[in-house]
């Protein structure tokens, strides 16, 4: 038999059969995806800093984008390593950008903050992808929670801005928010698997190397709190935090949240009952439908 000359969409149904074969016709419920590894978005003094991109492909509308920065203990991260969990949320219709920021082994304190502006920027300046430009949010996971919150609620904050920053729009629609350290200098106030206070930890790292008690004038400009004041717009918040996190304390949550609604900021707070750092239940459907709540009620119409 010759091939036919028709359209995919014109193909003929087979009429071959067999006993005991079953038809099924599943509802196409979710969004096929695109994967566009390793993308460019800045050049630090040769240090390429790259995005992993999901695209759901025939949306038939722009898609919201999350730019989602995975946590590292404030060091280099394995970027690739949330791709399959960040393609839960794309499946769900919405962009998602992997960001890879600068980490303590690089640059200390506040380079992280200025690469998540510029991986922000750069998508909102970006035609590909199908993204919708009015419609981006950030989010990320300890380390990267606490990025994401900095980058989002401090913009036209000079001291947290530079040359690939300054003047561009990297403005959220929110932020979510897994578990990220809020204030590294009360952190070993509470029960803690681990020391944040000397200059090898994770935070003493983030301040370059410093004990973040006995170097206030290095501590201070990283809590985030300290960026929050009566009369600002901070776009809305949500966060998950498990009640049994062994790497950062539940009530580094609680204190955010408290000072965001202190000054009229708009913010939720879940506490994942049982969850340690980074377990499972995180990516489980209840929580993906909260934050799809969360990206439909703030997103731009």
């Amino acid at each position: 038999m010759e091939p036919l000359k028709v359209s995919r969409q014109n193909f003929p149904k087979s009429e071959a059969t067999a006993e005991g074969m079953i038809v099924i016709r599943p509802a196409c419920d979710n969004y096929e995806l695109k994967y566009h590894p390793g993308v460019q978005y800045a050049d630090r003094n040769g240090h390429e800093l790259c995005l992993e991109i999901i695209e759901p492909v025939d949306v038939g509308r722009k898609t919201p984008l999350v730019v989602y920065i995975p946590g590292s203990a404030f060091r280099r991260q394995n970027v690739k390593e949330r791709v399959a969990q960040l393609a839960l949320l794309a499946t769900r219709g919405y962009a998602v950008a992997l960001l890879e920021y600068r980490g303590s082994d690089d640059a200390a304190f506040p380079a992280l903050v200025l690469d998540a502006k510029a991986g922000v920027a750069f998508m909102k300046k970006n035609g590909d992808y199908n993204i919708d430009r009015d419609n981006v949010f950030l989010m990320g996971d300890s380390s990267g929670g606490y990025t994401s919150l900095m980058a989002g609620l401090t913009v036209g904050v000079e001291s947290l801005e530079d040359e690939l920053v300054r003047a561009t729009d990297y403005c959220v629609r929110g932020i979510i928010d897994f578990y990220g350290p809020t204030d590294i200098t009360t952190m070993n106030d509470e029960p803690s698997g681990q020391d944040h206070r000397g200059p090898d930890s994770p935070e003493g790292r983030l301040i370059g190397g410093y004990n973040v008690i006995e170097h206030p004038e290095l501590s201070r400009p990283t809590i985030v709190k300290n960026y929050l004041h009566d009369g600002g717009k901070y776009p809305p918040v949500i966060m998950f935090h498990g009640s049994n996190d062994e790497a950062v304390p539940f009530s580094q949550s609680c204190e955010l949240y408290t000072a965001l609604k202190k000054v009229g900021g708009q913010a939720e707070l879940y506490q994942i009952e049982g969850a340690h750092h980074g377990d499972r239940q995180f990516w489980s459907s209840s929580v993906l439908d909260t934050i799809q709540a969360f990206i439909e009620k703030n997103r731009k119409q």
